[in-house]
């Protein structure tokens, strides 16, 4: 397999990761996050919190679909779409370093896992958006 289509179809599999991972981020804001909070806190601390969770997976949502986005793009060689990508790869990691500290490896360690490899994998292929 060539190294490029392998690339592209890496990006295009962590972007439905990432995207699925997000819709279930979102999901969970309002059912299992809900849960766990009742009774902790003020009330604006729980809607704080809610709002914080639910953005946080649609940000992850959005980094995903940027990816699928980008598959066209990246086959038709457009540099800006490498530009992109590198940069939801980098975003990937920094969303989710920050949750493997805070809340331990489990959730977020798939975040970090994804991101790493989209970087790698991109960087394989440096050579040919230059």
């Amino acid at each position: 397999m060539d190294k490029f289509k392998f690339v592209s179809k890496s990006i295009f599999i962590i972007g439905i990761l990432n995207t699925l991972l997000g819709i279930i981020h979102i999901i969970g804001t309002f059912t299992f996050e809900l849960q766990n909070i009742k009774g902790q806190g003020s009330d604006t601390l729980q809607r704080d919190y809610l709002l914080w969770f639910g953005a946080t997976g649609l940000f992850i949502f959005f980094i995903g679909l940027l990816n699928i986005l980008c598959y066209n793009s990246l086959i038709l060689n457009i540099k800006l779409a490498y530009k992109i990508l590198l940069l939801c790869s980098v975003f990937t990691i920094l969303l989710g370093v920050p949750g493997v500290v805070v809340f331990g490896i489990s959730p977020p360690i798939v975040l970090v896992i994804t991101g790493i490899f989209g970087l790698i994998t991109l960087l394989m292929v440096k050579n040919k958006f230059q």
